[in-house]
């Protein structure tokens, strides 16, 4: 049913320029950041990678990209344009016309990188739930829709029998047009997708929300909602089991009741902790601190919100640096983390956040993360940040091969994913000693820490390309000048002696500790 990616090459990514074309996938990527193109382009940019430095009639290309269709040449032309846009080509460098002969695709630079791997094919329907349609000009109402949909789909995951497109991806697939949605959802390899339209009244909200096969279009299950604004919490909870429910028609009541987190108390609270989040995803100047306090504004209106005082600790850890953060805070934000189970205990998102906090508290909590990682799995398995997470975590700990495993079937259920999943899934590719791998994941990054500049200094340095390795140490210590390889070790969570002893030789090898600019 779903790939009609199958047909452009199975396990490549083409690298032009700054852009990837992942031909496994059907995806294009620039900077790091997915770029929402048609269908038909992407079919048309594959051919063309296919065949360079060959001069491509009009004819064959419409042959190729439009089979058996009869089109005008206007919709080559669109398509010619739009490649071209989507891969910076602006000024005809790369996909050249050649009047009266047709189309000549000649990058200076190609090179193939392997794609992530296939991951096997799932027994689970996988639904994507799209951000719903809401008047622009109402931003409490957007804002609070979005967080619906977020748990609508969080919820969902909670049942074992359904998969669910994580919301990063969901939320960049809602950019595509309508009339190509469905097909870029099937490329992504979602079965299903759920879309609603919200309209407002006085005091109530009215919402529509539909439930669609990708392949044939045919609508599964439908159902208006007439509700108070303040009810809000009651409707992510019946759509989600309204959902459910028409895929699976033998669900268990007893698996529904345990899979449905606690909701927040109070609209304007949810709201803070909403803002908070967007926040903590974004990117810019004290977006952490904005975020943060957010959260605490959160907690004072809802003293009960678990997941308040969890992503609370989350920015806390974020603001100190993560592994380099200070012991205090990382004493504070475990204790946080632990105040928001006992809060929430059911909820997957409170043992990830706390899972990572004792992570970053060193080698001798590894043990209880795992618990708490583990405990986040099984109440969400479908959750693809804690799977990424306990992929990194699991390769940390010297299972490369599991780590990976698990960071491929993140990605497959969030192909358009954040770019920390890239870091995340480097570290596996290292202790596999997969440098080039690593390389390629690490480039895919639109913005890199003096960290990831070492990571591909010292990869460079073991694959033997020592002026390549210079420049990447350059790049980092530019970034920090403070920054030695004793320190780098000292922060570095890998647990391996062996791992350790191979980074340090290859941020020797790089000359990291002498490449002050």
């Amino acid at each position: 049913m779903r790939n009609q990616a199958c047909r452009w090459g199975k396990g490549l990514a083409l690298r032009i320029g700054g852009a990837v074309l992942d031909l496994d996938r059907g995806t294009l990527r620039r900077d790091g950041e997915i770029v929402p193109v048609r269908p038909k382009t992407l079919e048309l940019l594959a051919y063309l990678t296919r065949n360079p430095g060959r001069v491509l009639s009009k004819e064959e290309l419409l042959q190729a990209v439009w089979p058996g269709i009869i089109v005008s040449e206007d919709s080559l032309t669109q398509s010619i344009h739009d490649a071209r846009k989507s891969i910076g080509d602006e000024a005809q460098t790369l996909i050249r016309t050649v009047p009266r002969r047709g189309y000549l695709f000649q990058p200076p630079e190609t090179t193939l990188e392997p794609a992530a791997a296939a991951t096997p094919a799932r027994a689970e329907p996988l639904v994507a739930v799209l951000p719903f349609r809401v008047d622009p000009a109402d931003a409490t109402a957007k804002a609070l829709f979005d967080g619906a949909v977020e748990e609508i789909a969080n919820a969902l995951s909670y049942f074992k029998t359904v998969a669910v497109l994580a919301r990063h991806s969901a939320f960049a697939l809602a950019e595509h047009s309508s009339e190509d949605i469905r097909a870029t959802a099937e490329r992504l390899g979602a079965d299903y997708i759920a879309e609603g339209s919200v309209e407002s009244a006085a005091a109530d909200y009215s919402a529509r929300v539909v439930l669609t096969e990708t392949a044939s279009g045919r609508r599964v299950w439908g159902q208006s909602f007439t509700f108070a604004k303040g009810e809000i919490f009651t409707f992510q909870t019946m759509v989600a089991q309204r959902i459910v429910t028409a895929l699976v028609a033998n669900i268990e009541s007893a698996v529904m009741r345990r899979g449905l987190p606690a909701p927040a108390a109070n609209v304007e609270a949810y709201l803070h902790f909403l803002r908070g989040k967007e926040l903590l995803r974004s990117y810019g100047e004290g977006v952490n601190q904005e975020a943060r306090a957010h959260f605490l504004k959160a907690i004072e209106l809802d003293p009960g919100s678990g997941l308040a005082h969890a992503y609370l600790a989350l920015a806390d850890v974020i603001i100190g640096g993560c592994a380099g953060a200070p012991r205090a805070v990382l004493d504070q934000a475990r204790d946080r983390a632990l105040h928001a189970i006992a809060l929430c205990p059911d909820e997957a998102r409170c043992h990830r956040i706390l899972a990572l906090t004792l992570l970053y508290r060193g080698h001798d909590e590894y043990d209880a993360a795992e618990k708490h990682f583990a405990r986040a799995l099984d109440l969400n398995p479908y959750d693809a940040d804690t799977l990424a997470q306990i992929g990194h975590f699991r390769a940390l700990r010297g299972d490369g091969e599991a780590g990976l495993a698990l960071l491929d079937k993140a990605i497959q259920l969030n192909p358009m994913h954040p770019g920390w999943y890239y870091a995340d899934r480097a570290a596996a590719l290292f202790v596999l000693g997969r440098y080039r791998d690593v390389v390629a994941s690490l480039s895919c990054l639109p913005r890199k820490s003096a960290w990831q500049w070492a990571w591909l200094a010292a990869c460079h340095a073991l694959e033997g390309d020592a002026e390549t390795a210079r420049a990447c140490a350059r790049q980092g210590r530019a970034l920090e000048p403070g920054l030695t390889v004793k320190d780098f070790l000292a922060d570095l969570r890998m647990k391996r002696t062996e791992d350790r002893e191979r980074m340090r030789l290859g941020l020797q090898r790089a000359g990291w500790d002498d490449a002050l600019p």
